[in-house]
């Protein structure tokens, strides 16, 4: 059911600006359909709303008592034959998250959208490095003009005391059954911000699972991800604020939805 033709090591390593490759119908086609079907008929009861300045979306809360289809295409990405191809592209022993925490179902609606970030460097409670994020589009209806692509961006180290993005490198269409992944190091700038242009019967899915690794050479040790504006953004001081204390690990809670 996957399609595992992934890229080598020096192939995948050397895209910029951060290792990324994206890959199209990964999943039997009918399989496919068949998730998003099942996605789209979980109970609105079961999602959790984010409507904050940085993030607005829909994500399921229980992942741990998925549907069948769903606990079936997780079950295939913690194969130990899938993890070890993926290891070998990336270049470390990628480790599960045991936890979940790292993995995700979200739907995107109208104006719907997520801002340029770099995610958390360690998992909260484990304390690995995050290594690398994998998602998987499931939006069979989604056409070009709804836009809320998943933006790449060039910017200086999400350490630095006033870290910049520079340019955007690529811009890559949620397109039905199209396999994303990237390293989740200190510069890996990424995000959906244009919002989504669709009606309130149309949404944007993705799937994400993230694997770990014990590659502490990586400058990012934070259990929160760091939001940045684009070069081109209005400013907005109060958002420019909220940003610094978002990505503070001693002040972080004080704002933890947002």
């Amino acid at each position: 059911m996957l399609s595992t033709l992934f890229k080598s090591n020096e192939e995948y390593k050397s895209s910029v600006p951060f290792p990324y490759t994206y890959q199209d119908d990964f999943l039997d086609e009918n399989y496919a359909k068949q998730l998003q079907s099942e996605i789209l008929h979980i109970d609105s009861e079961e999602w959790d709303r984010y409507n904050n300045p940085f993030e607005q979306k829909y994500t399921l809360r229980n992942k741990f008592n998925f549907p069948p289809l769903l606990k079936d295409l997780f079950d295939k990405f913690t194969n130990d034959l899938f993890i070890k191809e993926l290891s070998s592209m990336v270049g470390y022993e990628l480790k599960l998250d045991t936890t979940r925490n790292f993995w995700g179902i979200h739907t995107y609606g109208p104006n719907d959208m997520l801002d340029i970030h770099v995610d958390a460097g360690l998992h909260p409670t484990l304390g690995l490095k995050k290594q690398i994020t994998l998602g998987l589009y499931l939006s069979h209806n989604w056409k070009e003009e709804y836009g809320c692509k998943l933006e790449i961006w060039k910017g200086d180290n999400c350490t630095n005391d006033n870290p910049k993005l520079h340019y955007k490198v690529d811009s890559i269409a949620p397109t039905f059954n199209r396999l994303v992944i990237f390293t989740c190091n200190d510069y890996a700038w990424h995000g959906n911000p244009e919002p989504a242009c669709c009606s309130d019967n149309i949404k944007r899915i993705f799937i994400t699972i993230s694997y770990l690794s014990e590659n502490f050479n990586d400058l990012n040790k934070k259990v929160k991800a760091q939001f940045i504006a684009r070069p081109n953004d209005s400013l907005d001081e109060e958002k420019e604020k909220l940003r610094s204390i978002r990505a503070d690990h001693d002040k972080y809670k004080e704002i933890y939805r947002i």
